[in-house]
């Protein structure tokens, strides 16, 4: 019954995030350290942003988008445990949710970027893709240095 629910709430979600993208603005660095559910939703949402940007930049400047490759892949098992913690599922079930709900949001992120592109001629000017990115990238270096400091204990 718990695995049912869950899988409900899931495909809820997917239908809720294929509409559009809403900008991380509303979140905090507080929040993203103390909340598990705005913690999970900046995860996959950054991790998405990061691939989104892989793509669109892997053919024109391969080293950038493997940066953000490895910023992507760095964050991503750390989304999966979020993932399972807010929903109470396993890891397992948890990776299997995880990808589609960030596959998703990177092919979103992918149609936005391109729109802006072909508008603003930049993926982010005029975009609430920037800001979002030096959220993200705000996120990352915080997140980056607890778990260094963490390891060093």
């Amino acid at each position: 019954m718990n695995k049912f629910l869950a899988l409900i709430s899931i495909l809820y979600l997917n239908c809720a995030v294929a509409k559009n993208i809403e900008p991380l603005n509303n979140y905090s660095l507080e929040e993203f350290f103390t909340d598990e559910k705005a913690s999970h939703t900046v995860l996959e949402r950054c991790i998405s942003l990061y691939s989104a940007i892989t793509e669109l930049t892997k053919k024109k400047y391969p080293e950038l988008a493997s940066e953000f490759f490895q910023i992507a892949n760095t964050l991503y098992p750390y989304g999966i445990i979020s993932f399972s913690k807010t929903r109470k599922i396993s890891y397992e079930e948890a990776e299997k949710f995880f990808f589609t709900n960030v596959n998703n949001l990177t092919n979103l992120y992918i149609d936005e970027m391109k729109k802006n592109g072909e508008k603003n001629k930049s993926y982010f000017k005029l975009s609430f893709i920037g800001d979002d990115l030096r959220f993200c990238h705000e996120v990352t270096k915080s997140f980056n240095l607890v778990i260094s400091e963490l390891n060093n204990e």
